[in-house]
């Protein structure tokens, strides 16, 4: 939600340039020691758009595309039938041949029809300030901040910025004190909204299609667990997902046998990077600050942050290819997997390991001393 799009993104689904408000080639990653760690490209990798207005362009050209919208309908429950889908709001019911739910995180719509839901989930919060001397962005990592997450500072139009941070709990508080702190650095002099929160899912659901019906974007867990980011993978699914009911409405077979190979090709083609993303972020959740900052102070000295930057092969929108970097390094790669021996196993052979399967488990609420102590995951 801070409007960060990759450069990639933005080549298979253009912008218009009004709605650009900067183009990005560094950053600033401050560890909870205090360094301040710069990252640079030679090149822009993002641009900072204004994402309200990128996804209305969407909206925008579906309806000049024949698209109807019913705004202010709340959808109050799904039914599939044999030969149709029935969409029930307080206004009415109305039926389609095939329903696309992409209703975001949290929706009880996914659970009325047997979909199941995202097992694992962060939340985001976020607000605009008016802001001193913050050109570009700058990432802030340390329990005592966004516990196993970080917090940031994206620089939008001159003088402003959207301030934000994931956590697992205590959001609300927890990007305050932030804020609160940035303050105290003269960073942020204002804050001009109230801060929004929402959830973002961090692994998908059990299934995203049935009959009749397919998921899209958040309900389907299409983020990237790293970061959290969405748009470009929600985009790219969603073009599957567009040909695999193209196909299935012109055949008239629109069972759960036929739309399953929606599912098959989005997971083709995000599966590493959200089973790789997926598993170093369980790591870096149960890291201690001192083990995050250290790693960040070598990467820094060893010229692995500079090499990471000058590489053609990592990039905004695909992340394992600099994970598997990271741990190709002598020194952190090492470091990282005597932490935990997954990561390793993820980096290397990520089609063996399924992370995503249906038993696989993850404890959110690991005592946070343990992760400070190191004790391996």
């Amino acid at each position: 939600c801070t409007g960060l799009v990759g450069e990639e993104c933005l080549r298979h689904y253009p912008i218009d340039p009004r709605l650009v408000h900067r183009e990005l080639n560094s950053a600033s990653v401050i560890a909870p020691s205090g360094e301040v760690v710069r990252f640079e490209t030679p090149y822009p990798v993002a641009r900072v758009v204004d994402r309200v207005a990128y996804v209305a362009s969407f909206a925008d050209r579906a309806r000049e595309a024949g698209a109807e919208y019913l705004l202010g309908h709340r959808v109050l429950s799904l039914e599939q039938q044999k030969d149709r889908v029935s969409v029930s709001t307080e206004d009415g019911t109305k039926e389609a041949r095939a329903l696309v739910l992409a209703v975001g995180f949290g929706s009880q719509l996914n659970r009325q029809l047997g979909l199941g839901e995202p097992s694992d989930y962060v939340v985001g919060v976020q607000a605009l300030v008016k802001t001193e001397g913050v050109d570009e962005v700058e990432v802030y990592l340390g329990r005592d901040i966004a516990p196993g997450f970080f917090a940031w500072l994206v620089p939008t139009q001159p003088g402003y910025a959207l301030a934000g941070l994931l956590v697992r709990k205590n959001a609300p508080e927890r990007f305050a004190r932030f804020v609160s702190s940035r303050q105290a650095e003269g960073k942020i002099t204002e804050s001009m909204d109230k801060p929004a929160c929402w959830g973002i899912p961090l692994r998908p659901p059990r299934k995203t299609y049935s009959d009749r019906l397919l998921v899209v974007g958040d309900a389907a867990g299409q983020v990237k667990p790293t970061t959290g980011g969405g748009i470009f993978y929600s985009l790219l699914a969603s073009e599957v997902a567009s040909g695999a009911l193209n196909l299935a409405l012109n055949e008239d077979n629109l069972s759960a046998n036929r739309l399953g190979a929606y599912q098959k090709k989005w997971k083709s083609l995000l599966s590493d990077e959200l089973e790789v993303g997926y598993s170093a972020r369980r790591v870096f959740e149960y890291l201690g600050d001192s083990h995050i900052s250290s790693l960040i102070h070598q990467a820094s000295r060893n010229g692995l942050i500079a090499e990471l930057g000058d590489s053609p092969d990592v990039s905004f929108d695909w992340h394992s290819s600099m994970i598997r970097k990271i741990m190709d390094h002598p020194t952190l790669g090492r470091v990282l997997r005597l932490v935990n021996p997954l990561l390793a196993r993820m980096a290397k052979t990520p089609e063996a390991v399924e992370v995503f399967s249906a038993d696989a488990t993850l404890e959110p609420t690991l005592d946070e001393s343990l992760a400070e102590s190191g004790t391996p995951v």
